[in-house]
């Protein structure tokens, strides 16, 4: 018989069962844990150094559905300003509790916020189509990390990529531990035959099938700098757990990747840059494609991916590639050099690899620059108009101008979960 006051499923001594102990631990946020690791050693060796309890914590915090709890709290937007000189972090809540809020503030001004179609950046604070937020600058980069100006290079599983001015060397970042890792040089000589070095290019991805994080290093090779018959690009890649470089079959692979998007877009376990076969003029639109390295196997893989037959030659070299919720995407940039053109819609892979699944999509604003952050609501998407930022409603096409306090315009923009991964 159960004696009065006994839990029946805690141990002699009162205490939750370990198991209980590690499900509740792995719904709490990353800055409560990082002082939890106090209380005992136990604990900190679970929070620290147990593989299966970073993989739960991390996998809760993505969240089986989007109106998850733990979902919402854990995913934020990390950006740059525009000139790389600060890295800064910011919650936008999915919900929409932030955009309710900021309408409810408008109501008195008696406007249909839905159907305004201005576009003004230098509208007043207060004014009715204009969102301000905080953000949370983190000085703790540039204290522990030399260079003075950033540019972020990739983000996956908390962790972000990060090159610092005046220091050609990579870092693996976590915003949220506070902890970071100069990764060791890149074993490259950048020259292979009569092949010269031309330009780097670089991503970060993870590796399901391995449980390993793997950074990517694509150095891209030419006979020279106007020549477009020979050459191509070899990949190394450093994986995190092994904390090595090695190079992907000693093989160079028949593609350029423009050095202006040297930044490869993470999606689905691959890395995707926008590229052309060795061999093709790079202004033909018909050689512009996707080049894609498959990171989730034991040996990465390189495959093309087609973009839309729609976009002709004119954009080759102003063609943005992105991720727009969860599907690949094809934005455009105006030429600084010349009259500079407008856009009012991008494309969207709505099927991956399928290249009949390219889908236009429109917007409401002309822009001569477009971006996606990667960061959406229940009803908005948080974009990236040339250097501003905006929330977009795709149902009707309305939006509202967001403004940092603080920030002018910004630079890199991305949405990254917070996690415990190590970087030991």
């Amino acid at each position: 018989m159960e004696k009065r006051g006994q839990t029946r499923n805690s141990n002699s001594n009162g205490q939750l069962p370990s198991t209980m102990i590690e499900e509740i631990l792995s719904r709490l946020p990353v800055k409560s844990l990082c002082r939890f690791k106090c209380v005992s050693k136990s604990w900190s060796s679970l929070i620290s150094d147990n593989p299966s309890f970073v993989a739960s914590h991390l996998c809760k915090g993505f969240g089986k559905g989007k109106d998850d709890l733990l979902f919402r709290r854990r995913r934020r937007v990390i950006f740059t300003d525009a000139a790389g000189n600060g890295l800064h972090s910011m919650h936008l809540d999915y919900d929409d509790e932030f955009l309710n809020h900021n309408n409810e503030e408008d109501a008195s001004s008696d406007q249909d916020n839905r159907n305004r179609n201005c576009f003004d950046f230098d509208e007043e604070v207060g004014g009715s189509n204009l969102l301000v937020t905080t953000a949370t600058e983190l000085q703790y980069v540039y204290s522990e990390l030399s260079g003075i100006s950033v540019s972020m290079l990739g983000c996956c599983n908390g962790l972000l990529l990060c090159m610092f001015l005046y220091d050609p060397q990579l870092y693996l970042v976590n915003p949220a531990t506070r902890q970071s890792k100069k990764l060791p040089e890149i074993p490259t000589e950048y020259l292979i035959d009569d092949l010269y070095y031309f330009c780097d290019v670089y991503g970060f991805g993870f590796d399901s099938s391995t449980h390993q994080h793997k950074v990517v290093n694509g150095v891209v090779y030419r006979t020279s700098v106007r020549d477009d018959d020979e050459g191509g690009v070899q990949f190394n890649v450093y994986t995190l757990e092994t904390n090595s470089w090695r190079q992907i079959d000693e093989y160079v692979f028949p593609y350029h990747i423009f050095p202006c998007r040297n930044k490869g877009t993470l999606l689905n376990g691959n890395l995707h840059w926008l590229g052309t076969r060795v061999g093709e003029d790079d202004h033909h639109h018909s050689s512009l494609l996707i080049v894609s390295l498959v990171l989730t196997q034991d040996q990465e893989e390189v495959r093309e991916i087609p973009l839309p037959r729609e976009i002709d030659s004119s954009q080759t070299l102003r063609t943005i590639l992105g991720v727009f919720r969860e599907w690949l995407c094809v934005t455009f940039e105006g030429d600084y050099g010349k009259a500079t053109p407008t856009f009012n819609e991008f494309w969207v892979m709505k099927e991956y690899g399928v290249g009949e699944s390219w889908t236009k999509m429109r917007v409401s604003i002309p822009y001569w620059k477009l971006s996606h952050s990667g960061f959406w609501t229940k009803s908005h998407d948080l974009m990236v108009f040339e250097e501003e930022l905006v929330m977009y409603n795709f149902n009707d096409h309305s939006f509202r101008n967001l403004r940092v306090r603080e920030i002018g315009k910004v630079g890199s923009v991305e949405t990254y979960w917070e996690s415990i991964v190590s970087l030991k």
